[in-house]
């Protein structure tokens, strides 16, 4: 049932981790849309399974930039918050590199608007479509020329004439998310078991994932997985979360409880870990 409802979702979240097998590295798999949540798991990290997946799927596909997706034949969002990341580490690594700087300046002078409309509007074409300009002036400007003799905005460039279909999807249509933080956030839970364990066995494995993929379905829809598994419902859509139970809040200042002043922390406010802009 979640597969089905996966699948009829206008996007699909996808990412993939290693796991070890009984000290064999494998590959998870997850797809979800943000409600909804499915693992698979494979011996090689080929993205056979992502294409036999998405056989035949209409919607966006929104993924990182690993290439076994590229070929999956709908259309494509890439995380840009990955590709903000790979910009930032390298301006780490190379923080005197002018031609560089340069670079990622521009790319952070086509993306701030953008986002700040996003944050604003939500994601809404009507909106976003208006920084297509925005896009095309970019590409003219810092992509389309000859390549750079700087080896980093080199590399850049050819990484957005190759995804040039795939990195703004999102400003074409509407609610289609920039980023891949739904998958990366049903993987979690997956990458801190496996710090814990190590390894799992393999004829358990499975019955891990499916249960785990229920579990996140749940967490994904603000539902118990207790409460579920007691309703004995097979469905999760039409299990009903019950009301949450307002909790009262304590009688009294504070000061009366412990022997805590909040006066004391006012009086000195230099104290403590302060916010950053």
């Amino acid at each position: 049932m979640s597969i089905q409802r996966v699948l009829e979702s206008p996007f699909i979240h996808a990412d993939e981790t290693p796991i070890s097998i009984e000290g064999v590295d494998q590959y998870v798999w997850v797809f979800t849309n943000g409600k909804h949540v499915v693992f698979r798991m494979t011996e090689t990290r080929e993205a056979t399974i992502a294409h036999e997946f998405l056989s035949g799927y209409k919607g966006i596909l929104i993924s990182d930039f690993y290439g076994g997706y590229d070929a999956v034949s709908c259309r494509q969002q890439k995380c840009l918050v990955h590709l903000i990341r790979d910009l930032n580490n390298d301006l780490w690594d190379d923080p005197y590199n002018r031609a560089y700087e340069a670079f990622v300046s521009a790319v952070k002078n086509l993306f701030t608007p953008t986002f700040e409309a996003e944050e604003k509007y939500g994601l809404k074409k009507w909106h976003l479509s208006k920084f297509s300009k925005s896009v095309d002036r970019f590409y003219r400007e810092n992509i389309d020329k000859a390549p750079s003799s700087c080896e980093l905005v080199a590399k850049y460039q050819k990484r957005f004439q190759r995804y040039r279909d795939s990195l703004f999807t999102f400003l074409e249509l509407d609610g289609i998310p920039w980023h891949n933080n739904t998958a990366e956030n049903a993987l979690r839970h997956l990458a801190v078991q496996r710090k814990i364990s190590g390894t799992f066995f393999k004829n358990v494995a499975p019955q891990y994932l499916l249960l785990l993929g229920v579990a996140q379905t749940c967490r994904f829809q603000d539902k118990s997985l207790l409460k579920f598994f007691l309703s004995e419902e097979i469905d999760i859509d039409k299990f009903k979360a019950a009301k949450r139970i307002k909790i009262s809040s304590l009688i009294g200042r504070p000061k009366d409880i412990g022997g805590y002043d909040p006066s004391a922390r006012e009086a000195s406010p230099n104290k403590g870990l302060q916010p950053t802009a």
